[in-house]
């Protein structure tokens, strides 16, 4: 059976669906944390840890949506890289494999879930569907000198790939400052908190697939594309 060949652009048009980007800094992979979304009994305890992006607005592609929501939360611009390798992730059945793509640049990543609520758009004038689709993208900053929380984000966390794992077991944030991780721009935030991961998201996808394929953290490392 020959590889799946995606027209990205063509599945998310008139879709619901959210989009962002991944970068990576010295082994270190940028993360936001927030303080919606968390469950009530955290909401003075943790950090909801979340990847850079988010929803679409009215008449956007996948490709404006992730420019857009970088430059909202790290405060500075991005530039989407083409990723030679693209995953498609089936977050209903759990499958994830390489597939081809048309369109340029093309993510790292497109998941599809199934949608909760079909029939009702996120907001008013968006787009309903049977699916929500999830692009993530390659990239890189315009200044990384500029980078700090923007929008609703609380903090900027570099996280090491290779202690993820315990951002995903809910480690306290001033504990994994201690094992390289470094926060960014935001004075006065708690560090006793812990960290909080929703199951579902498509940040741990991210790092499974870096820890996998050292090119694809080459490239992004060097802001160049693979030759």
């Amino acid at each position: 059976m020959g590889t799946l060949s995606l027209h990205i652009g063509e599945i998310t048009n008139n879709q619901p669906f959210c989009a962002g980007v991944v970068l990576t800094r010295e082994n270190c992979l940028p993360v936001t944390l927030n303080i919606d979304g968390l469950p009530k009994d955290m909401e003075n305890t943790c950090w909801r840890v979340g990847g850079v992006g988010g929803g679409q607005e009215l008449g956007e592609s996948v490709w404006d949506c992730a420019l857009r929501e970088a430059k909202e939360e790290l405060s500075t611009g991005v530039n989407l890289l083409h990723s030679p390798v693209t995953y498609f992730h089936d977050k209903d059945t759990k499958r994830l494999y390489q597939v081809s793509v048309m369109d340029r640049p093309a993510p790292l990543l497109l998941e599809r879930v199934t949608n909760p609520n079909p029939c009702q758009p996120y907001a008013p004038g968006l787009p309903t569907g049977p699916y929500i689709y999830f692009a993530l993208f390659l990239a890189e900053l315009e200044d990384w000198s500029k980078r700090c929380p923007g929008d609703d984000v609380k903090g900027l966390l570099l996280c090491p790939i290779d202690q993820w794992h315990k951002v995903e077991r809910g480690i306290e944030l001033s504990k994994l400052i201690e094992v390289g991780a470094r926060v960014i721009g935001a004075p006065g935030l708690d560090l006793n908190h812990q960290l909080w991961l929703p199951k579902d998201e498509s940040i741990s996808t991210i790092t499974r697939i870096l820890k996998e394929n050292k090119e694809i953290r080459k490239m992004n490392e060097e802001n160049r594309p693979l030759e």
